[in-house]
């Protein structure tokens, strides 16, 4: 099957896209408004046009999706059908073109305001400041960006491609880009980074947001540790396969070092997911997973002596939303009667009904997350599956899918 790199990237970007465009519309369908929450009409690129409902928004991103879509399967076809690999490439090369101008043209066609608020936010997300605000839509645009590293690393194989193509003698050259390969992996971790970094420089010194924001930069900067090893690991499978003898007294420490990073990385990226980005892991004392890394009042009063000061301020700390239980049913929310009477390991304010959505979306974040425990068993070789990468960052689309949709939803239940 002709499947290249090329297209997997671009078909990996179109699914984000849909992904995102459903994110809209469910949310919207649960009565959740989603442009507030997003902080759009805060935007630098913001216009009256962002004043328009929540449907608007993702029938754009839809319309957007579709068109790429299309100039992306026909490509596809083209070059599927071309006589010689020359003419692929060059098919190849005009669908990245077409892709990328449609995407950049700043006519005001063809959903103009969907393309400039990606466009702004790519930006301000590239761009390194420390004094900027940063909006939840750049935060969510950043994570999005952090699970497309792979995909980042297999656009080197597409550049040295078009390089190929256009200077054949620097063919031999660009195919050896480890080093560019583990530098386009760690750019959107270091974008996230920096964000987390302006947050914690604008914060209140001391503060819970202060310590919560410093220890959202460690999250991200324990990825360096297992970009780096990966490479290394990587190339030293490479010089073996080329015959190169390896020295095992570097390689045993450098894997077990591997294991340990990326262990701590997926662990404590879980632990975030869902004690932070989710608000979840509440229990009926007062007490949370938030807690471990950043203490409450509420959980500094539980542990005092003074009976009663928990509840209390837990029932000032978590506001209820101004919504009718009868209302509430019929926009697929939940509103708890009482701030005890919310599930297990939850937290007391919901927007939708169906709990077992919350416990299967972290069942399935965390088996995403731990994924890369396939590497270390010998029955389970994913890069010698058809597609296997592939099919892996289709998975990393649909595990950031579900955590976006989670994500919006608690800052809306706030």
């Amino acid at each position: 099957m002709y499947f290249p790199v090329a297209f997997q990237v671009l078909f990996l970007a179109q699914l984000a896209a849909i992904g995102w465009g459903a994110n809209l519309r469910l949310l919207s369908n649960a009565g959740i408004e989603v442009r507030p929450v997003l902080q759009l009409a805060q935007l630098p690129t913001a216009s009256r046009s962002d004043d328009r409902p929540d449907d608007g928004l993702h029938k754009n991103v839809f319309r957007l999706a579709r068109v790429l879509a299309a100039v992306t399967a026909t490509g596809w076809l083209l070059s599927a059908l071309a006589s010689s690999p020359a003419m692929q490439t060059w098919l190849t090369l005009l669908t990245y073109v077409a892709v990328v101008g449609i995407v950049v043209q700043p006519q005001r066609i063809l959903c103009h305001t969907v393309r400039m608020q990606f466009l702004g936010s790519l930006v301000r997300i590239v761009v390194p400041s420390m004094v900027s605000p940063v909006f939840l839509s750049d935060i969510i645009m950043a994570d999005i960006l952090t699970s497309c590293a792979r995909t980042f690393a297999d656009m080197r194989l597409v550049v040295c491609q078009f390089v190929s193509l256009a200077w054949p003698s620097e063919a031999g050259t660009c195919t050896d880009t480890g080093f560019l390969g583990a530098l386009l992996v760690a750019m959107p971790y270091a974008f996230r980074l920096r964000q987390c970094v302006n947050e914690y420089l604008n914060a209140v010194p001391g503060s819970a947001e202060a310590r919560r924001h410093l220890a959202n930069a460690v999250k991200y900067a324990s990825s360096f540790p297992v970009i780096c090893l990966s490479a290394m690991h990587r190339r030293a499978e490479i010089e073996a396969s080329a015959g190169v003898k390896q020295s095992s007294w570097i390689l045993r420490p450098a894997f077990g070092l591997w294991v340990l990073a990326v262990a701590f990385n997926s662990l404590y990226s879980y632990y975030w997911d869902v004690a932070f980005d989710w608000n979840l892991g509440h229990t009926r004392s007062g007490w949370k997973l938030a807690d471990c890394v950043v203490p409450s009042v509420s959980a500094s009063l539980a542990s005092s002596s003074v009976p009663g000061a928990a509840d209390e301020m837990s029932e000032l700390a978590i506001p209820r939303d101004l919504v009718s239980p009868a209302d509430a049913l019929a926009r697929n929310m939940y509103v708890p009667t009482t701030k005890r009477s919310f599930p297990r390991l939850l937290r007391p304010q919901l927007r939708f009904a169906w709990t077992w959505l919350y416990y299967a979306a972290m069942m399935i974040d965390f088996l995403l997350r731990i994924t890369w425990t396939m590497k270390l068993s010998s029955y389970i070789r994913i890069d010698q599956m058809a597609f296997g990468g592939f099919w892996l960052n289709v998975l990393e689309v649909y595990r950031r899918w579900q955590w976006t949709f989670l994500r919006i939803e608690k800052e809306a239940a706030l």
